[in-house]
């Protein structure tokens, strides 16, 4: 793996676990202002945005789960999700 796509890679995985862009640039040990900068657009941002959305994918699954298996607190939570999801649909 090239240092580039080892550099994704790691963004990808720090922002999963929601740590902040500020955070990301000191785990890197990167300077701050140019991680930011390269958050903007392009692979990184791409990278970045991945870790969170895999992230949010598998506590929404982890929902829908523990919803089909009779957690109300979970159904409750899952059917607000569909309702959402409906609304933009629209």
């Amino acid at each position: 793996m090239d240092e580039l796509a080892e550099r994704l890679a790691q963004i990808e995985e720090y922002s999963g676990l929601m740590f902040s862009r500020e955070e990301i640039a000191d785990i890197l040990d990167v300077d701050r202002q140019l991680l930011t900068e390269l958050l903007e657009d392009g692979d990184y941002l791409r990278a970045f945005k991945k870790g969170r959305l895999l992230r949010e994918a598998q506590l929404r699954k982890a929902i829908f789960d523990l919803a089909a298996n009779g957690s109300s607190p979970a159904q409750a939570f899952a059917v607000k999700l569909i309702e959402n999801a409906k609304m933009e649909d629209k």
